[in-house]
């Protein structure tokens, strides 16, 4: 995969975004999780972390970001979720220093899948950013619960519309 795919399917998510809100047209989860699966940052490929419990992630490969309290649930009935936001620093230096927020998805118990294409065209759009000149740096500082995060918003996307 080309380094700007990433920013490509940012790109062309963004433009889509009220057809796919919408209903007008169908949301490609599997094209996110191509995208994070090439990221090479997370152990397994996407997919994989579906069936695991918060627990599992949680003493396996969590980097700590997210909020993990309900650790029996499965990860895809998590309502946290972590954005990257901001990227900053000096390639040149090999200094890349991302930033973060969290986001509910499910605020006042009511899924709003608004919040979740939110998380990942925003972030994939800054992740894309990265990658496109500085790959080998980007896979040692992304957070991988921002990237679980991306594609537990494109499984809810996927199976909440």
């Amino acid at each position: 995969m080309e380094k700007l795919d990433t920013m490509m399917l940012a790109d062309d998510l963004a433009l889509s975004q009220d057809k796919i809100l919408n209903g007008e047209q169908d949301f490609d989860a599997e094209a996110v999780y191509k995208v994070i699966d090439n990221l090479g940052v997370l152990n397994n490929p996407i997919k994989d972390y579906f069936d695991m419990t918060e627990e599992q992630y949680y003493e396996a490969e969590s980097d700590h970001k997210l909020t993990l309290i309900k650790m029996a649930n499965k990860l895809t009935d998590l309502h946290d979720r972590i954005l990257t936001n901001h990227v900053d620093g000096y390639v040149d230096k090999d200094e890349i220093n991302l930033t973060y927020n969290h986001e509910d998805p499910y605020e006042d118990d009511l899924y709003d899948p608004a919040t979740d294409y939110r998380v990942i065209v925003y972030s994939l759009k800054v992740i894309g950013a990265v990658q496109a000149i500085a790959a080998k740096d980007l896979q040692e500082v992304l957070s991988k619960d921002a990237v679980l995060s991306i594609g537990l918003a494109a499984y809810a996307l996927a199976h909440n519309a």
